[in-house]
């Protein structure tokens, strides 16, 4: 039987106690001040560690996606671990072009039977959630095409409202693709967004608010409309950009108005949170994945 490597990238947030509990690997992304380039989770650790050098730097960081020789180092790591398949699943193509360049580094991988990559269309736990399911299910022997089925069933129910405090980040790193005018210019607004997860994983403006109160009042009309959609059970990650206060806040509150859904708890690190800034805040749903596997 094929042993199959599960392979994220840190810009999908995943907790190392899960990464660990499922054996997933992961590259670190870079995130660049000028002339210097930090790894994510090696030298930089979270979105509050990233906003305070922003501030000693005076500068605002940006980020580039994995080198080819990243992805390489990564399954040559998986292969020397017992692994003769694996399956790279990085943040949404519509966001960053790893996704493009692990393809090309899995095309050319001579070193392992099968490598493939699924395009996430999703970042933070939104990714992070469809690796660690396609991690369990090659824990317990599942085929590369049996996951990949799975995740396909998966994405099509996943759904997302995040809000910044600040929609100048994502304008600035240009990774807000539509509905700019619906909250461009204008002052005291949270501007409330999603992703076209079943398109191309790029994210719009869908609304907005004055508080974060209203933006939880938006996102749970959101989480309303869907729930009388579906007929199965529901997973969501309540997502925080170095607001942990904010996020049990939050948490605790869709708990109690939610009690059929499985809430869990995520942050926005500090790759994503070059473009959303600081304080940014999401909830993200989808199908319970422990129901398809």
């Amino acid at each position: 039987m094929s042993k199959i490597a599960i392979i994220s990238d840190s810009a999908s947030a995943i907790p190392a106690a899960i990464r660990n509990r499922y054996h997933i690997f992961q590259v670190n992304d870079p995130i660049i001040f000028g002339d210097e380039v930090y790894k994510e989770s090696v030298d930089i650790h979270d979105l509050g560690e990233l906003v305070k050098m922003m501030k000693d730097k005076k500068m605002v960081a940006s980020t580039s996606q994995p080198a080819p020789g990243d992805w390489e180092e990564i399954l040559n790591v998986a292969k020397l671990s017992g692994y003769d398949q694996a399956l790279i699943v990085p943040i949404s193509s519509g966001l960053s072009g790893a996704y493009q360049t692990a393809c090309l580094v899995a095309e050319s991988c001579q070193d392992l039977s099968d490598v493939r990559v699924w395009d996430s269309k999703f970042a933070v736990m939104g990714s992070g959630m469809q690796a660690v399911m396609a991690a369990f299910m090659a824990e317990k022997g599942h085929t590369l095409d049996d996951i990949m089925a799975a995740l396909h069933t998966l994405q099509q129910t996943f759904d997302v409202r995040f809000v910044v405090n600040d929609i100048s980040h994502l304008q600035r790193t240009g990774r807000l693709s539509r509905g700019a005018a619906l909250v461009g210019g204008l002052l005291n607004i949270k501007p409330i967004l999603s992703m076209d997860i079943q398109n191309e994983g790029k994210i719009g403006a869908v609304g907005k608010a004055r508080k974060m109160s209203g933006a939880l009042k938006e996102i749970k009309t959101a989480l309303n409309q869907y729930l009388t959609q579906v007929d199965f059970p529901v997973r969501a990650i309540v997502v925080d950009g170095n607001d942990p206060k904010l996020g049990d806040k939050w948490l605790k509150d869709l708990q109690h108005d939610y009690p059929t859904v499985k809430f869990e708890c995520g942050v926005i690190g500090a790759y994503i949170g070059v473009h959303t800034g600081d304080g940014a805040m999401g909830v993200l749903w989808a199908r319970d994945w422990e129901t398809l596997v």
